[in-house]
């Protein structure tokens, strides 16, 4: 086993900077001599440079800038914030304040649109970090080299990775669909490769590839702090991947190996009492069960910036928010809040139909001056709506703060349990149906019986954990596409239950070509290789009241 070694923490002066910022070359590369003279500094530059790289994808203003000031503009969340409403499990309301409007109604498939230009550009712009953060560093010739090698190919894998499940169906039964451009390194370009779109399964190779050198590579290595990828980390998102492509037998493996890696730091899941604490919860780096996480403090919010975060447009528990001074909350899907037992303590993450939990009983705010029972509108601060989600925290626990940071998790150990369910599961659903069993009854529900399961299957079972566990942390559609799922918000034209606007009730059938982002206009214009033709086709246009007869196998449970 290699020696441990850790990075220093001297260059914090450059820890949040954009890649950009780092040098005055056109286009914002990062110069040759920049590196070789951060490793005479003892790799301090270097530090900060892969840093920047982590903290690209979750800054304010994150495509468009702060001169635009647009509200959903704010990097790996917002993409999260889109994806769950695309797929039915996030409710928004029928408003002119919400920006996410677009993924309600699927105007987000429209090529000259912002929000899918910032969901597709802001991964691209991460890559270009770790492209410059690998064309510029010098041979990796020490564990510290390669460690930083390794975590600009982990990176990078997962922003391709995160690309490929968006704009292309999933492996299974598509491996020769076009996926995604890659735009790489220089020490990584073959001959005749060009930005065309690429195969699925050429883009998962080369995820896989650069996921196996960056977990050998990061052997023995310590992050600085959760925000940046270790090695668990690594084989978390192997995980993923294998899920992806049906290889069961390594999803499991990898799923366990990141298990325990994340146990020798003393990341484990989350207690009963410690996902009952509203407010202290989905908002801090330094959560035990927490593998990976946005950092986003108070420093972070640029001035005027306060509803321009993730805070403002998911939590519900601070002001100066979109959330609770527009009464654009975001609540869960209520046919699958129906699905939760009231024994699992995860259905007081969300208020039920008449807006109580009873995580919140006794909680109060303030605002103006005033003070009222948390939920109800105090001051300037908007009433719940039912349904409205206290899962995920506010700055210091300090209900109606003005502070609208905090960071925002990007892997959960608690994933990881799942995925080996799941893969032990579709190898022996006996031996997944006990791990699931084990976690749900010890971390979330004592009086969980897989045996008394509302689904029909073990896989809709399993889903539908993932479904409530991960609620709002972007794997919903991703999901709906792995599993080829429908997307289904409401059960018929009389359904009592839904609590979508009536203008937003559609359903979607498995692999609709709606459910595809489109690659950007702007893409189009400035890539040679590709056109307006090799774009995703559109499938079902949405409209209210369309597909009605379409079930998921989850939240048509009763």
């Amino acid at each position: 086993m290699n020696k441990i070694y850790t990075l220093s923490l001297g260059a914090v002066a450059v820890i949040t900077v954009s890649c950009a910022d780092l040098d005055t070359q056109p286009e914002g590369e990062v110069t040759g001599d920049q590196f070789t003279e951060s490793v005479k500094r003892d790799n301090a530059l270097l530090e900060g440079v892969a840093k920047s790289a982590f903290f690209n994808i979750g800054k304010e203003y994150n495509v468009f800038g702060i001169s635009q000031g647009r509200a959903d503009d704010f990097g790996y969340p917002a993409d999260c914030l889109s994806d769950g409403t695309n797929a039915g499990d996030i409710v928004g309301v029928n408003s002119g304040y919400n920006w996410f409007s677009v993924a309600a109604n699927y105007g987000d498939r429209n090529v000259n649109y912002a929000n899918p230009y910032e969901r597709w550009a802001m991964y691209y712009n991460q890559i270009k970090c770790c492209n410059d953060l690998l064309n510029n560093i010098p041979e990796a010739t020490t564990p510290e080299l390669k460690a930083y090698q390794a975590l600009g190919k982990a990176l990078r894998a997962f922003d391709y990775f995160q690309l490929v499940q968006r704009y292309a169906l999933t492996y299974a039964g598509h491996a020769k669909d076009p996926a995604v451009p890659m735009y790489l390194s220089d020490n990584d370009k073959t001959e005749g490769l060009t930005t065309a779109r690429q195969t699925v399964e050429f883009v998962y190779n080369f995820i896989e590839k650069e996921l196996d050198e960056a977990a050998t590579n990061l052997e023995g290595f310590n992050r600085p702090d959760k925000s940046v990828m270790n090695q668990a980390v690594v084989y978390g998102l192997k995980a993923r991947v294998s899920l992806v492509k049906q290889d069961w037998a390594k999803a499991a493996e990898y799923a366990q190996k990141a298990i325990d890696l994340a146990a020798q730091e003393g990341i484990a899941p989350a207690s009963i009492d410690e996902v009952s604490q509203v407010g202290n919860m989905f908002i801090s780096n330094d959560e035990p069960n927490w593998m990976w996480g946005l950092s986003f403090g108070p420093t972070n919010i640029e001035t005027d910036g306060e509803y321009e975060t993730w805070v403002s447009q998911i939590s519900s528990l601070a002001s100066y928010s979109y959330t609770t001074e527009t009464g654009c909350f975001r609540a869960i899907n209520s046919h699958l809040w129906n699905t939760i037992a009231d024994s699992d303590v995860r259905k007081g993450w969300w208020v039920d139909g008449d807006c109580k939990s009873p995580l919140i009983e006794g909680l109060l705010w303030s605002n103006s001056g005033e003070t009222a029972p948390l939920g109800v509108g105090c001051g300037n601060l908007f009433d719940f709506i039912p349904y409205t989600n206290v899962k995920f925290g506010v700055y210091q626990g300090q209900f109606g703060t003005t502070q609208t940071c905090g960071d925002f998790p990007m892997m959960r150990v608690e994933e990881m349990y799942l995925i080996l369910a799941e893969a032990q599961g579709r190898q022996d659903e006996a031996r997944g149906a006990a791990t699931l069993e084990q976690f749900v009854k010890t971390y979330r529900d004592p009086a969980y019986s897989y045996a008394e399961k509302p689904t029909a299957n073990f896989i809709d079972e399993v889903w539908r954990q993932r479904r409530i566990e991960l609620w709002g942390e972007g794997f919903a559609m991703n999901d709906i596409l792995r599993l080829k799922k429908p997307m289904v918000r409401y059960q018929g034209t009389d359904d009592p239950i839904t609590n979508w606007a009536q203008t937003y009730q559609f359903n979607l059938p498995a692999e609709d070509g709606t459910m595809l982002m489109t690659i950007p206009q702007s893409e189009i214009n400035g890539n040679e290789y590709i056109s307006a033709d090799d774009n995703n086709k559109p499938g079902t246009t949405p409209r209210m009241g369309i597909n009605p007869e379409l079930r998921d196998g989850v939240t048509d449970v009763r």
